[in-house]
């Protein structure tokens, strides 16, 4: 009990001397000098997704060389998706604070993961990053599109234009919230492309937090090919 007691109040005048030392996001211990947002144990804890994995959707399956259940049998209009990690564990709480906690900053973090990803992927060159669109009314609730500020650190990284011309034509329900089957019929013809010239014949990498049914990413994958888009592939933070 006395040794509680000396910790706490030797943590109290540490508070008072070193008021703008950070904390990590997670386990709230101190970050050391050149950390941010989370500690490095926190960051050791996010792993990712391991093959063998869908061949289409990049989900984790038993066997090599096979397609999930969710995508056999299925015209997916993307060519091929992956994810950085599974939507559990450290990275689903990196996620969360960031999505709904306004922790913008992690974008940072996030887009370092999903590059990692993107590098290991025998994909063509992209002409542009295609960021998953909020409704407006849905962006200025939450005050920004995660979407596209991950787009932007991986166009960063990358080098590859971000284009802004997708867009949400109506506001839909929560996807997180619905069931697996009504979640295609919530998003279907709920995108569209302005300026569709401007990637007309062009090969395109379709950027956002969370892969789970596919829904969203298949109807905005379906809109950039009736604009013209050559072929789209999708680099998702997360895999449900």
């Amino acid at each position: 009990m006395l040794r509680d007691e000396i910790h706490k109040i030797a943590g109290f005048f540490i508070d008072a001397l070193f008021p703008g030392k950070p904390f990590c996001l997670l386990c709230s211990s101190k970050l050391d000098k050149g950390e941010k947002f989370l500690c490095e144990a926190c960051r050791r804890k996010i792993e990712p997704v391991k093959p063998p994995l869908c061949l289409k959707c990049g989900r984790p399956l038993e066997r090599e060389n096979s397609i999930c259940d969710d995508c056999m049998g299925k015209n997916r209009h993307f060519v091929e998706a992956r994810a950085f990690g599974a939507y559990k564990g450290v990275l689903k709480d990196i996620i969360h604070l960031y999505k709904y906690r306004g922790e913008s900053g992690l974008c940072e973090l996030i887009g370092e993961k999903m590059c990692e990803t993107l590098k290991n992927q025998n994909w063509p060159p992209f002409d542009y990053l295609i960021p998953v669109p909020l409704h407006p009314e849905r962006e200025r609730e939450r005050g920004f599109n995660q979407s596209l500020l991950l787009a932007r650190k991986i166009s960063q990284r990358t080098g590859v234009p971000v284009f802004r011309g997708l867009i949400r034509t109506r506001p839909t329900e929560h996807q997180s919230l619905l069931e697996k089957g009504l979640r295609e019929a919530n998003v279907a013809g709920a995108f569209a492309v302005k300026h569709g010239p401007a990637i007309n014949g062009k090969t395109l990498l379709l950027i956002d937090d969370v892969y789970t049914t596919g829904s969203t990413a298949d109807e905005c994958s379906r809109a950039l090919l009736s604009a013209g888009a050559a072929g789209v592939y999708v680099l998702c933070a997360a895999r449900g």
